[in-house]
């Protein structure tokens, strides 16, 4: 059975959501983040899974993928630069994240 979500866990993970977005292109930690909840990082990491059906993990990797498509539409940016600008310090993972989740290279 599983656990209702506490009326103080939505408000943080909201907070943690926008905080996610607004920083992408740096690194973020379990830690981290669920200092930001006010949970422990078990805590954090299950309710982050319940309410949003993946892992912290994940949900920011797909989070820069989708960032990343956004500004390779733009254009003017080159690769490298965005995966930079989405957190990627590696081009290389970054191409083959893009392609694992969108089907093609960036």
């Amino acid at each position: 059975m599983r656990k209702s979500i506490s009326h103080h866990a939505a408000p943080a993970l909201r907070h943690v959501l926008v905080y996610i977005h607004n920083h992408l292109d740096q690194q973020l930690t379990l830690a981290e983040l669920s200092f930001l909840a006010g949970m422990s990082t078990y805590h954090f990491a299950r309710t982050f899974k319940h309410v949003t059906g993946v892992a912290p993990h994940h949900y920011i990797l797909d989070a820069r993928i989708e960032r990343a498509k956004s500004l390779l539409l733009g254009g003017n940016v080159s690769i490298a630069e965005v995966a930079q600008k989405v957190g990627f310090f590696d081009q290389s993972y970054f191409t083959r994240y893009f392609k694992r989740l969108v089907g093609i290279t960036p």
